[in-house]
């Protein structure tokens, strides 16, 4: 009789244990998602923050050219080379978030399919419908974003390599209109990041198991 006991305590444990184990490996994926959405937030709202700092110093020679130009070419190959290894960065993370999000609702599927209840059944559905709508909305604003972004990037490291081989009075002179350019294209690529990285920021803190900081 002790030998049965122990054995269907043992089993009810084991159960219990699997069941736990199936519930944590669904909010572990959240938390992994949630937390790859956060990462993407703060690198976009840090590329934006970049983009002006590139402007400033393209501006800044340009407009404000020194005797000696190549302190101010400095600054500014640096910030365009910046902000190419945070957009890197960011493209890693996306990528990363689109298959953690994947990975997810894949799992929330199978655990879904186990739900005996038609009512929670149902209201599991609408849930998931709910926050992968939003999570593919996202996504497809990054793509868009990151497609605007890519002409501008590339605007940026031609004229690094212009002047690169022509920093100049002539130089700068020849290179003004399409800083100019750039500029003005800025207004409406920044406002798109800032939206993404505030979205982001948004869909993170709606996927994550735990709560916002207080």
């Amino acid at each position: 009789m002790k030998t049965k006991t122990l054995f269907l305590n043992l089993f009810t444990l084991a159960i219990a244990g699997f069941l736990a184990g199936c519930a944590s490996t669904g909010n572990d994926k959240a938390a992994s998602t949630a937390s790859a959405l956060t990462k993407s937030s703060e690198l976009v709202a840090k590329g934006n923050t970049l983009i002006d700092e590139t402007l400033a110093s393209l501006n800044d020679l340009i407009l404000k050219p020194q005797p000696d130009l190549r302190k101010q070419f400095k600054t500014f190959n640096g910030s365009v080379n910046d902000l190419a290894s945070v957009a890197k960065d960011v493209a890693g993370k996306a990528d990363g978030m689109k298959a953690k999000g994947a990975a997810y609702f894949q799992k929330w599927d199978e655990e879904m399919a186990k739900l005996k209840n038609e009512d929670i059944r149902s209201r599991s559905e609408a849930r998931k419908s709910e926050v992968a709508t939003r999570f593919g909305k996202i996504s497809q604003s990054y793509d868009e974003a990151k497609l605007a972004f890519q002409p501008f990037m590339s605007d940026l490291r031609d004229v690094q390599k212009f002047l690169a081989t022509d920093l100049t009075i002539g130089g700068l002179s020849a290179i003004k209109d399409v800083a100019a350019k750039a500029s003005k294209e800025a207004v409406p690529l920044k406002a798109a990041l800032a939206k993404l990285s505030d979205d982001f920021k948004a869909l993170g803190l709606a996927m994550s198991p735990t709560g916002p900081a207080k």
